[in-house]
């Protein structure tokens, strides 16, 4: 008769085996999740005890020896760190925050470069198999198991993150194009936001009620998909209406039926600072302006994003001189969820025009209406003076204002540390 070292020893394996791990895998596992080997036979000291819930781990390929990988949580609009871990030799790790997750939205980030999202709590202990890409981008590939939400939001990544790329890539090269090139661009792009919408669409119809919907709803226009946002929020109102992810995205639908725009601003504030009408902590004024090809855009449809408002204009020289800092942390940040919206008080087109392409400012989100000091969102901005910057965090609220070089930078770094 075996005994009952035996039988723990056999199921043991047989729950590791099932998990399809290498024996050094297996080994990392016992090191770190209490088991203990002990001659021939393993004790599994809790693998599926509530202790070990709430523990993230992995194995990743392609990073070196001690990488970082950082859990963050959605927390009031921003991504806050809650645990760190690194990797061993073998591109194992694992990372456990002190306070239980929350059911949310979670993100997983590989030396600061690589984010992976999950969806998740402390009663689930997802594990994640991932091959690091050459240049800095979502995880697109990666393997979750342990988790069926964090799963099913992956698929939907692996599908939506390329047409996104794509897109960002098209909207960054298309200032260096010619007139006719820049034509097929535009079809090519109005066709790649066709295709995003559809996919975020079908794979809201086709999983009603789960919270990875919530994440489709990201590249869709609210003014155009207000239904949808509508038919998610409804979906997901008694099961999930408590994470922060949800509330931002609920704040973003009931601004949108009652959003505030240019014509409309509230009576300019007293203030004895210069372009100090707005202030941190006010809710930025939404801005509906054209771009260099005519297609409006709105500071608005970049709610669930950090995002520098940026006032400028190509005759300002301190604001040529500042560009490059700018570059900079739209270059570092970006993936990581950092937009810049800004705003030119220029008067002539192509000098405009021909200021973004010199000075290589290459997100998308440039607006003019050629009226120089009579722009009308400084205007509403009581903007007096240029340079000037206001950081707007995910919620819509501005979180600093007169941000320069490097007090720019010390913000960002606060934010996506």
């Amino acid at each position: 008769m075996a005994s009952i070292h035996d039988i723990c020893t056999r199921n043991c394996i047989k729950k590791l085996t099932r998990m399809k791990l290498t024996p050094l895998r297996i080994l990392f596992i016992a090191m770190t999740s209490g088991i203990f080997i002990s001659g021939c036979g393993l004790i599994l000291k809790g693998f599926d005890s509530p202790e070990n819930a709430g523990t993230i781990s992995g194995n990743l390929t392609g990073v070196d020896v001690g990488a970082t990988v950082i859990l963050r949580s959605f927390k009031n609009g921003s991504l806050v760190k809650v645990a760190e871990g690194i990797t061993t030799e073998n591109g194992d790790f694992f990372v456990t925050p002190e306070v239980p997750l929350e059911r949310g939205f979670h993100q997983v980030i590989i030396n600061k470069r690589w984010p992976l999202v999950l969806i998740t709590d402390s009663t689930e202990a997802p594990t994640i198999q991932a091959n690091i890409p050459v240049d800095n981008q979502y995880l697109i590939d990666a393997l979750i198991e342990g988790s069926e939400e964090s799963s099913l939001l992956a698929q939907f990544y692996a599908v939506i993150m390329p047409l996104q790329d794509s897109l960002l890539d098209s909207q960054k090269a298309i200032s260096t194009l010619s007139n006719e090139q820049k034509t097929e661009a535009n079809k090519a792009m109005k066709m790649l936001i066709a295709e995003i919408d559809k996919t975020s669409l079908t794979f809201i119809k086709e999983n009603e009620g789960h919270p990875a919907t919530l994440a489709a709803l990201e590249p869709l226009k609210i003014e155009k998909h207000s239904a949808a946002y509508k038919s998610v929020l409804k979906s997901l109102a008694t099961s999930f209406s408590d994470s922060d992810y949800y509330v931002m995205l609920k704040k973003k639908y009931d601004a949108s039926t009652t959003a505030r725009t240019i014509p409309n601003q509230p009576p300019p504030k007293k203030t004895t600072r210069k372009n100090g009408q707005y202030a941190a902590g006010d809710e930025a004024l939404d801005i509906v302006m054209t771009d260099p090809d005519g297609n409006v855009r709105k500071l608005s449809d970049l709610r669930g994003k950090v995002v520098l408002l940026d006032f400028w204009a190509s005759w300002c020289g301190p604001c040529r001189r500042e560009n490059p800092a700018v570059v900079k942390a739209y270059e570092k940040y970006n993936s990581q969820g950092f937009e810049v919206f800004s705003v030119s008080l220029d008067s002539n087109a192509d000098k405009w025009k021909n200021a973004i392409e010199k000075d290589g400012l290459v997100w998308p989100y440039h607006v003019c209406d050629l009226k120089g000091w009579g722009n009308a969102a400084s205007r509403a901005y009581g903007i007096s003076s240029i340079p000037h910057a206001l950081l707007v965090g995910r919620d819509g609220v501005i979180i600093e204002t007169h941000l320069r070089g490097r007090a720019l930078e010390t913000e960002l770094e606060k934010l996506f540390k």
